[in-house]
């Protein structure tokens, strides 16, 4: 079947946002979840642009592997292909939590299989 000309697909009802920042203020004016921030890289001092959620994950990583955020952020900036050092970051992250969901969904099909 074809796609009908001339006629608007229903609208996409999306669950609403939360706006609040790290101190847990609402934004009012919607500012940009996207904070600058400074980090020491191979002695030197550089800016990345993350949101609070990849911010977090990426100390939490850090902690976990018992390494400082410098030195993550440095063997992040190191390994890079391209692009800028915040999207290398965000890819990052999500890798890290893929791995780690794929790696759960591996044992539980393991563990009870179909």
């Amino acid at each position: 079947m074809g796609a009908t000309v001339g006629h608007d697909p229903p609208p996409v009802h999306l669950p609403p946002v939360d706006f609040t920042n790290s101190r847990g203020d609402e934004t009012a004016n919607m500012k940009s979840p996207v904070i600058k921030r400074s980090v020491v890289i191979g002695g030197h001092k550089t800016s990345v642009t993350l949101e609070d959620a990849f911010w977090r994950s990426l100390k939490e990583i850090a902690a976990g592997r018992r390494i400082t955020l410098s030195a993550l952020v440095a063997g992040i900036d190191t390994e890079r292909q391209h692009g800028n050092l915040s999207s290398a970051i965000r890819l990052f992250v999500l890798d890290h939590y893929q791995v780690r969901t794929s790696g759960a969904e591996t044992a539980k099909d393991t563990a009870h299989p179909r």
